[in-house]
């Protein structure tokens, strides 16, 4: 799994040089479809687009209508849910654009003639093949120059120090509203690779929903994890500042990340690299494969069987 974090720097170039020649209609909206790994370049993009649908679901939103460019993004190429998506898609008459490293979704795409990009097979987990993904993505739709130049090795020792001082704890995830998204991103990679929960919620509406959950006896299982920017709402640092103090006086210890980058994109790279470089090594040092996932094939197997 650590060559594949590396490589997720060149991967957005592959990704991009993938999508060349792929054109899509005029759009009015996009909804994005894709779950788990595959999720996060709609997700990636919604944060530089607000007006973005990310559809985590069957099928697709009940407003979906003509005009809605569906993105349809698979790892695997075979997700139930995002090929469930596709379809619906399809019968609605709507415009697809399909990213997926095969399976049958490219089946699907290549014999409709609808956009289809497939990328290259590498056998990796798709939470570590997001390079690729989001790099076609962005390039389909003409934004590639939004995408990042990202270095994943200058990160990793930072993962690695966090991931000393996590040991075997859960984590409780916190950032603001704006980068809500990131919560998202870490209680994925972090869950998946280490084993471990993570319970995640922002500001404000993380004051009005848990903090009284703190009286709790979790201070020997949870670190509180704040992830924070340097240019964030005073009203949200305030937030952090009252909830820090509240956690120091039952006896948490409390990590912070800073954001990191000159744009948003960028940022949010760099926080999701930084998630996977602490969740390698928090494995690691547990002994636990990162890259398996037996309780994700169980429920799959299981689902399938009904």
């Amino acid at each position: 799994m650590r060559d594949a974090i590396l490589s997720i720097g060149r991967q957005i170039d592959r990704g991009a040089r993938a999508a060349e020649g792929i054109s899509v209609p005029p759009f009015r909206r996009i909804i994005s479809c894709g779950m788990g790994g595959s999720s996060i370049p709609g997700e990636i993009l919604s944060v530089v687009n607000p007006d973005i649908v990310v559809h985590w679901d069957y099928g697709l939103p009940p407003n979906a209508s003509g005009g809605d460019l569906v993105v349809c993004t698979s790892w695997s190429g075979n997700t139930e849910e995002t090929i469930s998506s596709w379809k619906a898609a399809r019968d609605l008459g709507l415009d697809t654009l399909t990213i997926v490293g095969g399976g049958a979704l490219a089946d699907l795409a290549r014999a409709d003639g609808t956009p289809l990009i497939v990328l290259p097979a590498d056998n990796i987990p798709p939470r570590t093949a997001t390079g690729y993904m989001t790099g076609a993505l962005f390039a389909a739709l003409g934004m590639r120059d939004k995408l990042p130049e990202v270095d994943p090795a200058a990160l990793e020792p930072q993962g690695e120090a966090l991931a000393a001082r996590l040991a075997d704890r859960m984590l409780a995830i916190y950032t603001a509203y704006p980068w809500r998204k990131l919560t998202g991103f870490w209680k994925m990679a972090y869950s998946e690779t280490t084993k471990r929960q993570v319970m995640v919620n922002w500001f404000p509406s993380g004051a009005h929903t848990e903090v009284v959950g703190w009286e709790g006896p979790y201070r020997d299982m949870v670190t509180p994890l704040f992830i924070r920017d340097a240019h964030e709402d005073e009203r949200y640092a305030k937030n952090f500042d009252a909830l820090l103090a509240i956690l120091a006086r039952k006896g948490y210890t409390v990590e912070t990340i800073q954001l990191s980058g000159n744009t948003q994109v960028e940022k949010v790279f760099n926080n999701y690299l930084l998630a996977l470089w602490t969740a390698f090594h928090v494995a690691t040092a547990l002994g636990v494969d990162p890259q398996a996932t037996e309780l994700l094939d169980e429920f799959k197997a299981l689902k399938a069987k009904e």
